[in-house]
């Protein structure tokens, strides 16, 4: 199957997320990651309410069913704008994640080497440790020694023999050219991703103030931006509710008839949802897409957000 027929396949379930803009695209960017399969893919309305539950992030209009918006749709969202266009490499549901982020990073790799025009790659996944399982304080210095030590880890433990295999592909991808982003991860300022090992890779954490308990800060970090971001319901000039901001730029990222409340008419959507969108998950392709687009805003002045 070719590269533009398995792209076609999975847009063609997010087109009412990401519509064509028009634009031609200046950067490809991979995501790699769970993505919402479209609700054919469920045996039927229960599976897939229970399914969207359990991997759904966001139940924004608040009738007690997740949006079909996994980790992979968000983090495509955030990536997204004007001239940015997302190629999302899927990882499979009910896998082992890191033998799926395994996978598709040998898929990226391979369509790299067949000339297919690729800028970046987002992955908003970690394998994180214990700081204390390395030196202290942590040396940039030492990352190849750091690799070394999971590596060795890796011939008792399936998990981090994937992990170490991780680093070594996220290294070769780099080498081409692509920028990498990564996270930091979510597990506080005493736990390290051990895909920062990874020579090349830019490390994403968070820019706000406080968040060490949340999300990790040490070394390997080398780009921040904002991890905390609250759903913002977003109106035309006439006041009409036409959908909602995930990452404060006052745009729709997810318009109003995507929802799975929505119904003609209806104006009494939540103006801002809880809970708010947290994690580092958010932080690497915002910071991406900020140096790919230079801040730039897009949305046309009619848009305002709800009071």
């Amino acid at each position: 199957m070719s590269l533009s027929l398995v792209l076609g396949l999975s847009l063609s379930l997010s087109a009412c997320l990401m519509p064509d803009t028009g634009v031609q695209p200046s950067y490809y960017v991979a995501v790699v990651d769970r993505f919402y399969p479209g609700d054919e893919y469920y045996e039927d309305a229960e599976d897939r309410e229970t399914q969207r539950w359990l991997y759904g992030l966001v139940d924004l209009d608040k009738d007690s069913d997740r949006e079909p918006l996994y980790h992979g749709d968000i983090v495509s969202l955030f990536v997204s704008a004007p001239g940015i266009q997302v190629r999302r490499y899927v990882m499979s549901q009910g896998k082992l994640p890191q033998r799926e982020i395994l996978r598709q990073l040998k898929e990226i790799r391979k369509h790299v080497f067949w000339g297919e025009p690729l800028h970046a790659l987002v992955l908003s996944w970690e394998s994180s440790t214990l700081v204390s399982a390395f030196e202290k304080p942590l040396n940039l210095d030492h990352a190849a020694i750091y690799k070394e030590q999971v590596r060795q880890w890796g011939l008792e433990d399936e998990t981090w023999r994937l992990s170490y295999q991780i680093i070594r592909l996220l290294e070769d991808i780099a080498e081409t050219g692509i920028m990498v982003f990564t996270i930091a991860g979510n597990g506080g300022s005493g736990m390290v991703n051990t895909y920062s090992f990874a020579t090349g890779v830019v490390t994403v954490g968070a820019s706000e103030e406080g968040l060490q308990h949340f999300i990790s800060e040490n070394v390997f970090v080398t780009a921040r931006a904002r991890a905390v971001y609250q759903p913002v319901l977003v109106r035309d000039g006439a006041g009409m509710p036409i959908g909602y901001d995930l990452d404060g730029d006052a745009c729709a990222e997810i318009p109003i008839n995507c929802l799975t409340g929505y119904a003609p008419g209806r104006v009494d959507y939540p103006e801002r949802p809880w809970p708010l969108l947290k994690g580092s998950s958010f932080a690497a392709p915002q910071a991406l897409k900020q140096l790919l687009s230079g801040n730039a805003n897009f949305c046309h002045s009619s848009a305002q957000i709800g009071r």
